[in-house]
């Protein structure tokens, strides 16, 4: 059983879109809010499986000024046992549900997708992804051909799948994040193709994709759209989704994405999250 460290703070309820917003951007997903009712307080419970990860994300929360309760080593399944007490069925967006529970079965009217208890950290609760996953709809999967950079836990090429798209290709740098997407791919019975990558390295000469679909940060978008296969790769007239942009980033996001032949169709908000959508020139 995996092995993780468990650090427990105490904040403000105000605190948590920040902390939320911080954590989305450092690419951190293990941790979830729990509050007493009876003391009226609210605590963040955060697990850490690489050391190396440990003193950046310490560093980052005592600059908000939390309060360290506890610390100690603690195995997968305890912690996901009581973090599952803290969620429930949800709607992602219209008619897309999302069951954390791999082993309930649930009948909403329209699409489910079920994930791994845990794998919500920072995905389907967040806006990011949820600006995506609109966009994702938008377009329309049916027959296409998706690539998905920076999977995560699997959520938007699970979902692309589902409302019908032909091929499914999903990247992620994180070895434990791919492990994830593949759970995910089997417990919605979908066929995903889930590849280790550093941004498209692993993407092969001639494979083309009609929409490719990134819930990352701004920088990284930037760097993937840098990437010497990003233009080859796109088919003429496909669609670019680009997720989890910030307001004080999505100039910059927008000026290189003309430098690779882009144009900007649509922009959707959420709080201060950004989501835009693009359309390769022929």
């Amino acid at each position: 059983m995996d092995k993780y460290y468990e650090f427990v703070y105490e904040l403000k309820a105000s605190e948590e879109e920040k902390i939320i917003d911080q954590f989305i951007k450092y690419g951190f997903n293990s941790f979830y809010f729990e509050e007493d009712v009876e003391s009226s307080k609210t605590f963040l419970k955060l697990y850490v499986k690489k050391e190396e990860q440990i003193k950046d994300i310490l560093d980052l929360l005592s600059m908000y000024g939390l309060k360290l309760l506890s610390k100690e080593i603690t195995e997968e399944s305890k912690w996901l046992e009581e973090w599952k007490k803290t969620i429930d069925v949800f709607e992602l967006i219209d008619g897309i549900w999302i069951n954390p529970f791999s082993n309930k079965k649930i009948e909403k009217p329209g699409i489910v997708l079920n994930i791994i208890p845990g794998s919500a950290f920072g995905t389907g609760l967040h806006s990011t992804t949820k600006l995506a996953a609109e966009l994702l709809r938008k377009v329309g999967c049916t027959g296409k051909d998706v690539i998905d950079v920076g999977t995560g836990s699997g959520i938007l090429s699970a979902l692309a799948k589902k409302i019908g798209a032909n091929r499914v290709l999903a990247l992620d740098n994180d070895d434990l994040a791919t492990e994830k997407a593949k759970e995910t791919a089997i417990l919605n019975n979908v066929d995903i193709e889930i590849k280790e990558s550093d941004l498209l390295s692993a993407v092969g000469e001639h494979e083309r994709f009609d929409i490719l679909v990134s819930n990352i940060v701004a920088e990284v978008l930037i760097q993937l759209m840098k990437d010497p296969k990003f233009d080859k790769i796109l088919k003429n007239k496909g669609f670019v989704i680009l997720s989890g942009i910030i307001e004080s980033k999505e100039k910059l996001v927008i000026e290189q994405a003309k430098d690779v032949n882009l144009v900007l169709k649509e922009k959707m908000e959420d709080g201060s999250w950004i989501a835009l959508l693009f359309q390769k020139k022929i």
